[in-house]
């Protein structure tokens, strides 16, 4: 092909390029000016004279693209014309940027030799106010006209805007505020294009952080473009914080809350937040009027004083709740189920009368729950208004009844398992439908749980219970259908355990109720859990289910959070009988992890001393079988003697039952008496010098409360019976059993009723001895009867006047546990106990020949109240108790008795 053919394809291209290519995205100007595009010269073929007119226009095109104004080829060629100009220098080229109204000027020229092509312009300042800016661009080949016009566009916007950019962002006037605290909220950066508008945001934005009490900004010309600087004048620092006026609330109880503090900036933003947490502090104590200000005291050139000014007001305490609305209900009886209450004569105590802003809607659902438990399916409450008036808090709730409905019948469907019948068993809306009693929302719930629960002991982990209530608006009754969907039945895949860095697995794995393989069971893992708890190795231990990915399969996983079991302890206290003891104690309830018990004892008062060593293994060989053993030496100064004893005793239990353990025992002991006091009776005289004590045991105990110390729930029976002598030899010869009962039962707020009853009697053995007087029963002190005198409520010798012990006992206890203090497990109780012990010539609840007065029902009786705390060394009781009756050589003012160790 000809090299004039090939010339000309290029030229074609070049322009079909200069036509079409579309705009480059990335040549954007945020700013324009005025620009005056002239005519470029082409030093080039002949074939390329279109550059002359194509290349400007080009130019044009891509710079309004970037935001720049344009002069119109029209109006510069009518500048021209008027001008006469024949050559394009630089003076020509401002008289026509003048002319035409432009800022700039652009001229120059295009040249090509052989395959290389460039582009030499000037940019002229039609003021003259900037010399001329030369700008160069080449390229190699035709084809690349289009990129040697988009660089030349380029380099002209990056001068014409270098006037604007900001080379620096600088901070003046700062003294305690760090500059960072300014710079990290501006929007300008350095290398932004000056924008007035963007700056003044940046300005007020400064302002608005409540540190300056003026804010400037400045703009300075630097070399690479423009300085912007803000001109801050801080607000005074605070050198002192003073309170006045509080006397509920001491000055480091305010401060403490408060954000602002000595030696920092005075932000009226953040202190306006600083007095609402001191009014909150005080809504919280009570005083819901408290008026809390501030002044700033700032000397010219010195640091400020601020000062928080209280005017406390009068403690308000709730004087009122009304439920407007109710007619068929009591609002008495509403209120008693509240957790908010009035203020009362007895409210100093109880804490009642004070207002718990969070309770209100809490107090809001129960209200809704009271009438739905009653019938009213379309009760409502609405939001409680509280007012706040000078003598106390006035709370209203307003209550919309609506109907009311009673139960008319029940019915069961889905999945039944079983006879109807045996659902209804455990039901109970079906009896009040009988009685045609009203709809109990509460007690439909606790059906629905309980069938649940009977459906999972199935098998059926997953089932579910729902309920459809059907009213009748004219009889005003509801027809309830309990839907029960079994869903799949579920086998435990696997028991994992999970938590245990100590106890070994195995220890874990044998409380478990369920294992691999065997059917799901709700039951079963409820009580799993209460069993873990019980062993009391863990501070946490919870049996969750995990999905194995088969509808049919669960998981058990058991986790575990370890707590000390070991116990080191040694200290001196004070008890009411051997008052000032010292004691020291080794103990560990999990050694090795294997769930072995050993604990070494010892103690020493004016009374007593005594050494005891014991051991159990709680499953031996990881069967159900126990064994241990205690070997012991006391020395202990009673009333009319003294007793050193020396011996040991051998333990062998077994479950009888889930809940029933069976323990037989045999215990030797050595034991010397002397001592004796001349007046002490003969029974004890017979017994001066050395004996031997030779006695088997066995224990039936029940227990089904649910934790060991300070139980909620449940029941704890035991039977302990005891046959000294006759045919096991030994010099002590007795035949005793004890019956010993206590219930717990969960009452409201946490709070707890226990009631423990104990029966005993004592017999001579088949060869007719008198039974030794430290084997029959003496009562009084902290385990029995409190109040009064331990050891003290007993028979006396006719003759000696000296106490012998009864043959039979009778205690009673009634107990009222509440807390505390939760967090630190701090309990509270109130009691009533009544006992007796009587002499083998008298019965159970006879007038005792002892007794100084009349005894109703032969019982001594006491009231009192203590408290008592899980301590780390182990359980401990402070209690007082007040006699109701009178002893003689017992104090009747009352007893104040502490205790360390295991509660009755």
């Amino acid at each position: 092909m000809p090299k004039c053919s090939i010339r000309i394809l290029c030229a074609l291209a070049a322009f079909l390029i200069l036509v079409l290519a579309p705009r480059p995205f990335w040549a954007q100007a945020p700013r324009g000016a005025k620009i005056l595009v002239l005519p470029f010269e082409v030093n080039a073929s002949s074939d390329l004279g279109y550059l002359k007119a194509g290349l400007p226009q080009l130019l044009r095109d891509r710079l309004q693209a970037m935001g720049f104004e344009l002069i119109s080829f029209a109006k510069m060629d009518e500048a021209i014309r008027t001008l006469s100009s024949e050559y394009l220098d630089i003076q020509t080229a401002q008289d026509l940027a003048l002319q035409t109204g432009a800022e700039f000027a652009v001229y120059g020229s295009f040249s090509q030799a052989g395959e290389a092509i460039s582009v030499d312009a000037r940019l002229v300042d039609a003021f003259g106010l900037k010399p001329v800016k030369p700008i160069y661009v080449a390229k190699q080949g035709l084809i690349n006209v289009l990129p040697a016009v988009d660089e030349l566009a380029e380099k002209i916007r990056l001068e014409l805007l270098s006037k604007d950019v900001i080379a620096e962002v600088a901070v003046r006037g700062d003294k305690f505020i760090d500059k960072e605290v300014v710079l990290m909220r501006l929007t300008v950066q350095k290398g932004d294009i000056y924008d007035p508008a963007k700056a003044d945001k940046d300005l007020r934005r400064i302002f608005d952080l409540g540190y300056y009490e003026d804010v400037q900004v400045a703009l300075e010309d630097v070399p690479g473009g423009k300085r912007i600087v803000y001109i801050v004048t801080e607000k005074p620092r605070i050198g002192t914080i003073d309170v006045e006026g509080n006397d509920e609330l001491d000055d480091d109880d305010i401060t403490e809350v408060m954000t602002t503090k000595t030696g920092s900036v005075l932000n009226p933003s953040i202190l306006a937040e600083d007095l609402n947490k001191i009014r909150e502090l005080y809504r919280k104590d009570g005083y819901y009027k408290a008026d809390v200000r501030y002044e700033v005291e700032a000397p010219a050139g010195q640091q400020a004083r601020l000062v928080i000014s209280i005017n406390e007001g009068r403690k308000l305490y709730i004087r009122q709740i009304a439920i407007e609305g109710a007619k068929e209900l009591d609002p008495d009886d509403i209120k008693g189920d509240l957790a908010l209450t009035e203020r009362g004569l007895f409210s100093w105590i109880t804490g009642s009368g004070v207002l718990k802003e969070e309770l209100l809607e809490r107090d809001t659902a129960v209200i809704e729950a009271y009438y739905a438990n009653r019938g009213f399916l379309q009760a409502t409450v609405g939001k409680p208004q509280v007012e706040f008036r000078d003598d106390g808090i006035y709370i209203i709730y307003q209550v919309s009844e609506g109907p009311r409905y009673t139960v008319s019948h029940v019915s069961f469907s889905g999945d039944m398992l079983v006879p109807e019948d045996v659902l209804r068993a455990r039901t109970n809306l079906d009896d009040i439908a009988e009685k045609g009693g009203y709809l109990d929302r509460s007690v439909m719930r606790e059906d629905m749980q309980r069938l649940n629960e009977f459906y999972m002991d199935y098998g059926y982990a997953f089932a579910d219970t729902n309920v459809d209530v059907i009213p009748d608006p004219v009889a005003k009754t509801v027809a309830v259908t309990y839907i029960l969907d079994k869903n799949q039945k579920v086998y435990i895949r696997r028991v994992l355990v999970e938590g245990n860095t100590k106890t070994r697995t195995n220890v874990i794995l044998r409380e478990m109720r369920l294992g691999d393989g065997d059917l799901f069971s709700g039951s079963q893992i409820a009580r799993s859990n209460e069993r873990l708890v019980k062993l009391d190795f863990f501070e946490l231990a919870d049996v969750e289910t995990v999905p194995t990915g088969r509808d049919s399969e669960l998981d058990l996983k058991v986790k575990v959070k370890e707590k000390p079991t070991g116990m080191l302890s040694a200290g001196t206290g004070y008890s009411t009988y051997s008052k000032v003891f010292v004691s020291a104690s080794i103990q560990e309830r999990n050694l090795f992890g294997m769930g072995y018990n050993l604990g070494l004892t010892s103690s020493f008062s004016s009374k007593d001393t005594s050494y005891t060593l014991s051991f159990t293994n709680p499953h031996v060989y990881d069967t159900t079988l126990s064994a241990g053993f205690d070997l012991y030496k006391t020395d202990v100064e009673y009333l009319s003697y003294d007793k050193e004893t020396t011996g040991g005793r051998l333990r062998f239990g077994w479950p009888l039952g889930e809940y029933t353990r069976s323990t037989v025992s045999y215990r030797l002991d050595k034991y010397i008496i002397d001592e004796i006091e001349d007046d002490a009776a003969n029974q004890i005289k017979e017994l001066e010098g050395e004996n031997w004590s030779s006695v088997a045991g066995l224990t039936l105990r029940r227990d089904t409360t649910n934790r060991p110390f300070n139980p909620s729930r449940g029941t704890d029976s035991a039977l302990y019976l005891e046959y000294g002598g006759g045919l096991i030899g030994g010099d002590d010869n007795f035949i005793k059993w004890v019956a010993d009962y206590n219930y717990y039962y969960g009452l409201w707020w946490d709070t707890v009723f226990h009631l423990r009853t104990a029966v005993g009697m004592v017999y001579q053995n088949l060869n007719d001895e008198r039974v030794p007087a430290f084997e029959r029963f003496y009562l009084g002190g902290i385990n029995s009867v409190r109040g009064y005198e331990g050891r003290h409520i007993s028979p006396r010798d006719t003759a000696t006047n000296d106490f012998i012990g009864g043959d039979k006992e009778f205690i009673a206890n009634l107990e009222y546990v509440f807390p505390v203090k939760e967090d630190f497990g701090l309990l509270g109780v109130l009691f009533f106990d009544a006992g007796n012990a009587w002499n083998d010539d008298e019965f159970f609840f006879e007038q005792a020949d002892s007794s100084e007065e009349h005894l109703t029902l032969g019982l001594y009786k006491s009231v009192g109240l203590g408290i008592r705390w899980l301590s780390p060394i182990g359980p401990l009781r402070l209690e007082y108790g007040y006699p109701l009756d009178k002893l003689k050589d017992s104090s009747d003012n009352g007893r104040f008795e502490f205790a360390l160790g295991t509660t009755f």
